[in-house]
């Protein structure tokens, strides 16, 4: 059975609404440690994630066959759902789509050789590890190229090329007592093999060499509360991590946002957009319903205004539907995921956000980071350094930070002019592709810097 007769065979049923999305992936993992390749595999991802709603209750399986008997399970799933459930599920009407959206790859990862993959990982390897004090190095690299497509009883019908690159680094150092490690990810969407033109091997081996060199060379930090200057990477953690999932719809009402739409939470300079934005790992035109995809302007101009919808809890808030449901694959049904959530830039150089700190810490790159519904969020600092007098001093070693993300967007104290962004995996239950990010920010107080007395 087609995907066009299974959506006939589920309104067949009796299925008030019918969703199939296809996937067609071919990935390929390469990890080289310290000189070995542990991980060399190509994996195919094929099959179909079936969704249907019946009497306000959902009902999903996926299946890599049988689309007929897996469109009767899922309505079988639906229906028992329904007679449970209390607060029947509507969803806000949408548009019809029917589109064939292309990469905007110049090439796609998933036909580049392997044997240039492999060597790719060698030299970066190798320049990583010019320096003696470099003792361990994991590199790993993953890809995907192929097709998805969507239908939906309503009539919405779109193809779209699912490809990306991830490659991650990690390094770890000893120089005599001294130890340290560093880490760097990236991904692109809308790249393919191309991007490693700009972000090169000698690129990525400087940075995290410094990283790793300032970390066990760094000074200690004084445990306490400083002025904070954060660069855009750690800008963009604390949007993500303890704010952005604030603003996803179905955890928005066990936040502090719950109550706070169309309030004043931050200054009137401060805005903050889940979009879309040059190079970022959350692009899409598209989500996985069918919706097309726009800026979402969480804070704007210090007032919280929008949250991250899917079709489900736009009828819930009585909103319109931005394009935030997204599935991992096939096998997960659609939930409302951020995509790449920023601050904007305001009008500051970075000589004028350190120009009138007597002692703080400027705080350039994160490594891991953990967040609560409250807001209350901790982060690792794998890079960053003193702020004594107006200038920068000594790097610092690795530390972490602490605070309350709703008090510190009360004490932000000033935006700089220029914009960067971080890539990486969320996990919320299922995996997605994510940027974060901003331009350096002036924190005056409300953040607590780890370390010792």
């Amino acid at each position: 059975m087609d995907m066009y007769a299974a959506i006939k065979h589920g309104e067949s049923l009796g299925a008030d609404y019918v969703e199939i999305r296809h996937e067609n992936l071919t990935k390929s993992i390469i990890e080289l440690r310290d000189g070995v390749f542990h991980t060399l595999t190509e994996r195919k991802m094929y099959g179909y994630g079936v969704r249907v709603l019946v009497n306000g209750a959902w009902g999903f399986t996926s299946t890599s066959d049988g689309l007929k008997e897996a469109v009767e399970e899922a309505y079988r799933l639906a229906q028992a759902a329904s007679r449970a459930i209390r607060n029947k599920i509507a969803l806000a009407e949408v548009p019809t789509v029917k589109d064939r959206v292309r990469t905007p790859m110049r090439e796609r990862p998933g036909f580049v050789p392997l044997e240039e993959k492999i060597e790719h990982l060698r030299k970066i390897e190798k320049l990583v590890k010019k320096e003696d004090f470099v003792k361990s190095s994991v590199i790993r690299y993953e890809d995907g190229t192929g097709t998805a497509r969507l239908l939906t009883s309503e009539g919405t019908e779109i193809e779209w090329d699912p490809d990306y690159l991830l490659q991650s680094v990690w390094l770890t150092g000893i120089d005599g007592p001294l130890r340290g490690a560093a880490r760097s990810t990236y991904g692109s969407v809308d790249e393919g093999w191309e991007t490693f033109e700009h972000f090169t091997p000698e690129s990525l081996a400087e940075n995290l060499v410094r990283k790793l060199k300032n970390q066990m060379h760094g000074v200690p930090v004084k445990r306490g509360e400083y002025p904070i200057v954060a660069g855009p990477i750690v800008v963009g953690i604390i949007a993500h991590e303890a704010l952005g999932h604030l603003a996803e719809a179905d955890l928005t009402m066990n936040t502090p946002f719950s109550e706070k739409i169309g309030e004043q939470i931050a200054p009137e300079f401060v805005n903050m957009s889940d979009r879309i934005v040059e190079r970022g790992f959350g692009n899409a035109k598209y989500d996985h319903e069918g919706v097309p995809v726009r800026d979402v302007h969480i804070i704007e101009n210090g007032v919280l205004k929008e949250i991250m919808l899917n079709r489900e809890y736009a009828k819930k808030w009585d909103m319109e539907p931005n394009g935030h449901a997204r599935a991992e694959s096939y096998s997960n049904p659609p939930i409302i995921r951020m995509r790449n959530t920023v601050f904007e830039p305001g009008e500051h150089s970075f000589e004028e956000l350190i120009e009138d700190i007597k002692f703080g810490y400027y705080l350039v790159d994160f490594r891991g980071g953990q967040a609560e519904l409250n807001s209350s969020f901790q982060v690792g600092v794998q890079e960053g350094y003193v702020i004594e007098n107006g200038e920068l001093g000594a790097p610092i070693k690795d530390t972490s930070i602490s605070g309350i993300a709703i008090e510190v967007l009360k004490n932000i104290d000033a935006l700089g002019k220029d914009f960067d962004i971080e890539y990486g995996i969320c996990g919320k239950g299922q995996n997605a592709f994510v940027s974060s990010g901003g331009p350096h920010m002036k924190i005056k107080k409300s953040i607590t810097i780890g370390g010792e007395k």
